[in-house]
């Protein structure tokens, strides 16, 4: 845009130079050519690349036609202008041959309407000077504006980085934070197990010993009362630590536990993708077993490359797949047989009991390796 006004700013003062120059149908010719020379050149700019070569070449030969035909002295400025933002020097040196000439009176055939030839080169001396202003002007513009556009898109790729590391970071507090709990949770329940608990059965089998000892007495009730509360208590103690190893138990860290080991021989692709929140401790239980099954069968028998196992949760149902596969996709040997259930095989049979113990089912392929798909319903667990 600023190209367009400042070649609008030139055809200004060129077409009062050629009202002083031109007269009649001549004159009205002139300015034609004059608005024709600064819109075209200023359109195979925009439109780059070839445009540009065109550009060059014809700007240069105007700078030739104002030395060999005086009168196309008018276009120098717009000539100037093309000339200084392209660096065409040598080009230049032709305008420079094309004025003096004008300059010397040699070769001229306008008019002189109203002003003298020296007045005319003092005029024409300035308007090219103002021509390669703005030029320079416009391309130093253009400079900072690139330059502007630069720093504001690594500004942007900046704050896009920082935001990315920012919620990396707090992914990783969060799964601290969850570590550090889930560790507090097992090591409370250690503790009362350890303690609490072993001291409510040691005192069981104290109230016992003295239920026997005194059973005729009076205090034989008093004492199977005490043994009642102390059982509640040890039940209480026992449900409490179970909720809190349910509770602490992570399916997500349990399966990349179990998933690890293949990475030293198999390229692993693990995928989860359930809320771990609402998945019921069966199913949580139920999955470990069965991925640690799928996982060692492909320990002890694969002979193939990859190895995929996936736990996703569906609206309405859990789905795990273990899959291992050649890349090459030869599926021409398998050690693993699905049929059979006995000696090594009872893994599988391990697998699919567990999957129907809570509603589900279990299938087993051997297309391009082996695959393990097990589906467990929401409804039933």
């Amino acid at each position: 845009m600023k190209n367009f006004i400042d070649k609008a700013v030139v055809m200004l003062f060129s077409s009062l130079l050629i009202l002083n120059i031109f007269s009649g149908s001549y004159r009205v010719i002139m300015l034609f050519l004059l608005v024709i020379a600064a819109s075209f050149t200023s359109f195979l700019r925009m439109l780059g690349g070839k445009g540009l070569i065109v550009n060059r070449i014809l700007s240069v030969l105007i700078g030739i036609c104002t030395v060999f035909f005086t009168d196309a002295i008018v276009f120098l400025p717009i000539a100037a202008y093309e000339i200084y933002l392209d660096r065409l020097y040598p080009a230049g040196l032709v305008l420079v041959a094309g004025f003096l000439r004008f300059c010397t009176g040699d070769g001229f055939e306008g008019n002189l309407l109203k002003t003298s030839l020296v007045s005319l080169c003092v005029y024409l001396t300035a308007e090219t000077l103002l021509a390669v202003y703005l030029a320079y002007s416009t391309q130093r513009l253009s400079k900072y504006e690139t330059e502007n556009r630069k720093i504001r898109d690594e500004s942007e790729i900046k704050k896009e980085t920082l935001r990315k590391q920012n919620r990396n970071l707090m992914e990783e507090q969060d799964k601290s934070i969850t570590a550090a709990q889930l560790s507090e949770r097992n090591r409370i329940a250690r503790e009362i197990h350890d303690n609490v608990g072993h001291m409510l059965s040691r005192s069981i089998l104290q109230v016992g010993a003295m239920m026997v000892v005194h059973k005729d007495e009076p205090v034989g009730e008093e004492l199977k009362m005490l043994r009642a509360t102390l059982d509640t208590a040890m039940n209480n103690i026992r449900e409490s630590v179970h909720d809190i190893r349910d509770e602490a138990i992570s399916l997500s860290s349990a399966l990349e536990e179990i998933v690890e080991p293949l990475k030293d021989s198999f390229k692993v692709s693990y995928e989860f993708d359930a809320d771990e929140a609402e998945i019921p401790k069966d199913v949580k239980y139920a999955g470990i077993n069965i991925v640690k099954e799928a996982v060692s069968n492909i320990i002890k028998y694969s002979r193939n490359e990859c190895v995929d196992v996936r736990f996703i949760e569906h609206p309405s149902m859990y789905q795990i797949i273990v899959h291992d596969y050649k890349q090459s996709k030869d599926v021409s040997q398998r050690t693993v047989p699905v049929t059979d259930t006995s000696g090594e095989g009872m893994g599988l049979e391990n697998i699919k009991t567990r999957a129907e113990k809570l509603g589900g089912n279990a299938t087993f392929t051997n297309d391009n390796g082996f695959r393990v798909f097990v589906r467990i319903p929401k409804q039933n667990v």
